[in-house]
């Protein structure tokens, strides 16, 4: 398992329910968590953070995560979907710029076995 000490996570979900839970599981787990309501909120925190992880929902109110995640991924981080409708991403996420999918509702297990697999596979690659 990798280390998670000092890893950034910017969560972007309208759902202001999910945040809280996301940011008080991950933050439990050693990761520091950012969190926006939306895409621009969201790519204001990236700009500002570069975060080594984003958690970003598919269905937002002012766009779509999908046309998005180009735009938060670089170089050295990792872009995660998640969604609640969207069976078609569990098969291609990675073409749409993402290293990761998890279909809503999920466990917070779930999403860490996630990121851990996501990170082992890009430093493999890398």
């Amino acid at each position: 398992m990798l280390s998670m000490t000092n890893k950034k996570i910017l969560i972007v979900d309208d759902e202001a329910d999910i945040r809280f839970l996301l940011k008080r599981a991950l933050s439990s787990h050693n990761y520091s968590v950012l969190e926006a309501g939306n895409l621009k909120q969201g790519l204001d925190l990236f700009d500002q953070s570069n975060p080594d992880i984003v958690i970003l929902d598919v269905n937002l109110p002012d766009g779509s995560g999908l046309y998005y995640a180009r735009k938060f991924k670089n170089e050295k981080n990792i872009v995660i979907f998640i969604s609640a409708d969207n069976d078609k991403l569990a098969e291609g996420f990675k073409e749409l710029g993402a290293n990761g999918f998890l279909k809503k509702p999920f466990v917070i297990n779930q999403l860490l076995d996630v990121i851990n697999n996501v990170q082992i596979n890009t430093t493999t690659i890398n």
